[in-house]
């Protein structure tokens, strides 16, 4: 067996509760017979409390947040047809591939990383683009940190009837996010990352607008066809076989989770985000986003020192695991996920890791 040498401070997946991971040793059960039916519910209806529907259809899938990102696409466009992806990072640039192999025909309203587009430029882009009906965008772009103003899309989407889809994979639960009250149409999220259960369930939330979208769209899909999935949720049942002892893990999250409150557990990580930025000042730090998250801290490297290494020690010497950047931001930024059930206390001790390490390589490249 492979155990882990560290402690996961990655923008997902985080660290699991070992309360969580009790609940992975369960007994199966069959998951087409009542007891799975009763969890199944029960986790369905956790995810609408968690993200803020009274009336938003909830399907669970044994996937990737990529695979729910996919659904979406899949279930709502048809070939040939127009969209429009607002991107500022990695993911926002993930919605772009996925339409286009889907073949839809792709207008991408984008900005540079670290910045977050303007609601107003939404709105004029849309206003001259009639044929986009529907919008992809994140709610917080794990690569950069950044946070997109959902709620204003939202209120240009509706006002304008456009289907707004929102990858919150990153950001759900650490960041705020009112799926009814925003006019957010469509929310693809995963298992692994503000909900600190291990990866493999993601899940998509649809409005009634999108619902009627799904019945209409043309494009091929077996697997992720919610179509299928509805079908077999007015049964208490999944399409496929699920990934059932993570699905016991996630309904315990939940349950906690909306225990507390999303209104408290915001908050929470509101002040672990602001602590984490004020010691990111204290140390001449640039913060890279320029709308920044509270599920991760990402933090430009200064001039000669590559963040690679910093991660390196942090990883050898006091057994964390941080990120860097991806791709081109690769060694140039540094990026600390805060998105699970953390503490300040401990993400003060992280950061303090983090310091030693910045100070080590800095002393090396002088």
């Amino acid at each position: 067996m492979v155990k882990p040498k560290y402690k996961l401070y990655t923008p997902g997946p985080v660290d699991v509760p070992l309360e969580f991971l009790k609940e992975l040793s369960s007994g199966l059960v069959y998951h087409r017979e009542a007891s799975f039916a009763a969890i199944f519910e029960s986790v369905r209806k956790g995810l609408q409390k968690m993200m803020m529907t009274g009336s938003g259809e909830v399907h669970l899938l044994t996937a990737s947040g990529t695979g729910a990102m996919e659904a979406a696409v899949s279930n709502l466009i048809s070939p040939g047809e127009k969209v429009l992806v607002a991107t500022a990072g990695r993911f926002g640039e993930r919605w772009r591939e996925i339409n286009l192999r889907f073949g839809a025909y792709v207008d991408e309203l984008s900005r540079p990383y670290g910045e977050p587009i303007p609601p107003e430029e939404l709105e004029r882009r849309l206003l001259a683009n009639d044929a986009a009906r529907c919008v992809f965008t994140t709610l917080t772009e794990t690569s950069t940190g950044v946070t997109h103003d959902v709620k204003a899309f939202g209120d240009v989407c509706h006002r304008l009837n456009r289907i707004l889809v929102v990858d919150a994979v990153a950001g759900l639960g650490a960041d705020e996010l009112r799926m009814d009250d925003w006019h957010v149409d469509v929310v693809v999220g995963g298992s692994q990352k503000g909900l600190a259960v291990p990866p493999g369930v993601a899940f998509v939330a649809l409005s009634q607008r999108a619902n009627e979208r799904v019945d209409r769209a043309k494009a091929p899909r077996y697997y992720f066809d919610l179509r299928i999935a509805r079908r077999y949720a007015a049964k208490g049942q999944t399409s496929w076989t699920p990934a059932i002892s993570i699905i016991y893990a996630l309904d315990l999250s939940l349950k906690r989770l909306n225990k507390l409150g999303m209104p408290r557990y915001w908050k929470a990580h509101q002040e672990i985000g602001d602590m984490m930025r004020a010691k990111a000042a204290g140390l001449g730090l640039e913060l890279f986003p320029k709308r920044p998250s509270n599920a991760l801290t990402v933090m430009r490297m200064p001039e000669r020192v590559d963040g690679v290494k910093v991660v390196d020690i942090c990883r050898k010497r006091d057994k964390i695991l941080l990120a860097n950047g991806q791709g081109d931001m690769r060694g140039r930024i540094v990026r600390i996920g805060h998105m699970g059930p953390v503490t300040k206390a401990e993400m003060t001790k992280v950061f303090g890791c983090f310091q030693r390490a910045l100070k080590q390589v800095r002393g090396r490249a002088k």
